[in-house]
């Protein structure tokens, strides 16, 4: 079968949809999938010469479209109306990925960061009555959008709260596959007393400020922290003005290793979110450990962490936070058996086999 796979971002840039369309394509490439990869992210003439399928970078509409129209199934990973577009010129409806809120929301957060602003916390499926801040011009990104999205044969979303969030037809939920490396790193034990990890870009949806709040409440408790980016400044100075000098570590960017390393020595990995989180894979990956997580009441981190699998407070508030915490670091027994059933969770859902083998039934149920 020939698929082509458009994905706007691909590797080297990193992020959540940049490892999707490289682990989906890597994994349809060893079963005998013909697969060419379209993307808009450059790199070097070498970076691409050890992969089992074609990337082609930053391409011409026309150039496109030849080879979509060459292929048995197009697959745009994101809500890209180009991509859709270019799928829809060649004759295909697509298979679309759903990886964010762009199909109620221009930003692609559906969040708003300032206290009482007009973003909608919980709407109903589909757009906020009100745009966070583009106004008329927002409101018809978003239509273009949602129109895009009725176009695809098949809507595949992240998790069952973005399926229930942006409204879209003929959806079905395929999870985000964990990397194999996270797997391979499982470690079991207790970790550290009272240490808690938090390991992400340090932007303010990630929620770190919260934690560093809550963890004024738990004075037992220390706190690590792998990542960087435009609020490292800011939360190492909330950090000071809250007097966590010597209980909090700003670890800077680490590599995977380095992440799972700090994850094995904490006694919880904590995922403050205050966004609306589609998927979550600091959480998925943690679990993948067996590592045990504590969240906030966000988006699909709760669906992640349900029927025991790991802690979620009741409310994305320092208090209740804090609470949260106290209550999984206490109880080293019920840290164990949860990390046990989110690594279970994680073989049986979070698996680069098993979300690689349901694209493949949507694609053959597509070509019917």
């Amino acid at each position: 079968m020939k698929l082509l796979l458009y994905s706007r971002v691909f590797p080297p840039a990193v992020g959540g949809m940049e490892r999707f369309a490289e682990e989906l394509a890597g994994w349809l490439a060893e079963h005998e999938y013909d697969v060419t990869v379209v993307t808009y992210t450059p790199a070097e003439p070498t970076a691409d010469q050890n992969r089992l399928y074609r990337v082609l970078r930053c391409p011409n509409l026309r150039t496109v479209v030849r080879m979509a129209r060459q292929a048995d199934i197009v697959h745009v990973s994101g809500l890209s109306v180009r991509g859709i577009l270019v799928a829809l010129l060649a004759g295909w409806r697509p298979v679309v990925t759903h990886h964010g809120h762009q199909a109620v929301c221009p930003t692609g957060l559906a969040w708003n960061p300032n206290p009482g602003g007009l973003c909608e916390a919980r709407p109903r499926p589909g757009p906020c009555r009100v745009c966070l801040e583009r106004g008329p011009r927002g409101k018809g990104s978003v239509q273009i959008h949602r129109a895009a999205a009725w176009t695809a044969a098949v809507n595949v979303c992240v998790s069952q709260y973005l399926a229930g969030r942006i409204g879209v037809p003929r959806h079905r939920v395929i999870y985000n596959a964990v990397s194999e490396a996270a797997f391979r790193m499982h470690t079991d034990g207790p970790g550290q007393d009272g240490l808690i990890a938090f390991a992400g870009r340090l932007v303010a949806e990630k929620g770190l400020d919260l934690l560093l709040r809550a963890l004024t409440w738990v004075p037992e408790a220390r706190l690590e922290i792998a990542g960087d980016g435009p609020m490292r400044k800011p939360w190492e100075a909330l950090a000071r003005e809250l007097g966590l000098d010597r209980r909090v570590r700003f670890l800077g960017s680490l590599p995977f290793h380095g992440v799972a390393e700090l994850y094995a020595r904490a006694a919880v990995i904590c995922v403050p979110s205050v966004w609306d989180e589609p998927f979550g894979y600091a959480a998925a990956e943690a679990m993948a450990m067996g590592r045990p997580v504590v969240a906030t009441p966000r988006g699909a981190l709760p669906e992640l962490l349900a029927d025991g699998r790991g802690w979620v407070a009741p409310a994305a508030t320092p208090e209740a936070l804090a609470d949260t915490l106290r209550a999984a670091l206490e109880d080293a027994q019920g840290r164990q058996a949860a990390a046990a059933r989110a690594r279970a969770f994680a073989q049986s859902q979070l698996a680069l086999d098993v979300m690689g083998s349901k694209y493949a039934a949507c694609y053959r149920r597509v070509m019917r």
